[in-house]
């Protein structure tokens, strides 16, 4: 796999660097006989781009490469290209399942529990949600888990607490038998 992303075709740019030096030649030099751009030869040298097919045979041409030799460095660009069109997927892979992950849908369904494990650290408190299971023996399962931050594990048990009490007097309310008559 190419090792830096800035430069995904080192090897092959220092492979046609080191043949200009051993022509002793400049990049000027070079650039001026193939006509084109000094800028572009540096790019291709400093691993930064890799060569057209054109400029690949104007190179090998250039420095009167054999023809095993020229192989040879054509197949340096494949590897290379490769290496970096996998390493370019790669990212973007990881980059779409990390957004995948990010955006992945609430489901609206309510999920009945038997029982309930609460695990605190320094990060938070995490809610585990679990449900006995005939399948799984006598091992309850986990069928959700919710993280949060202390505080707003403090505010859920001040808000389940004002919930039920309020539930608990409109109960009583309704048992009371209407004195109005």
């Amino acid at each position: 796999m190419a090792k830096n992303k800035d430069e995904p075709y080192k090897a092959l740019g220092a492979k046609i660097k080191h043949l200009r030096k051993q022509w002793h030649q400049s990049l000027g030099e070079v650039s001026g006989t193939l006509e084109i751009d000094e800028k572009i030869l540096k790019e291709i040298e400093s691993g930064k781009t890799l060569p057209p097919e054109n400029i690949m045979n104007m190179l090998i041409n250039h420095f009167l490469l054999t023809d095993d030799q020229a192989d040879e460095l054509r197949g340096l660009a494949t590897i290379q290209r490769e290496q970096a069109t996998e390493a370019l997927v790669n990212g973007l892979e990881d980059m779409i399942m990390k957004q995948i992950v990010m955006y992945l849908p609430v489901e609206n369904k309510v999920v009945y529990t038997d029982s309930m494990n609460a695990i605190v650290n320094k990060h938070g408190v995490v809610l585990q949600f679990l449900q006995n299971s005939a399948d799984n023996g006598s091992k309850p399962i986990t069928v959700s888990q919710v993280g949060m931050s202390r505080e707003h594990a403090e505010k859920v048990i001040e808000v389940l607490t004002k919930t039920l009490k309020e539930h608990d007097q409109n109960q009583k309310q309704k048992l009371l038998p209407d004195k109005t008559n």
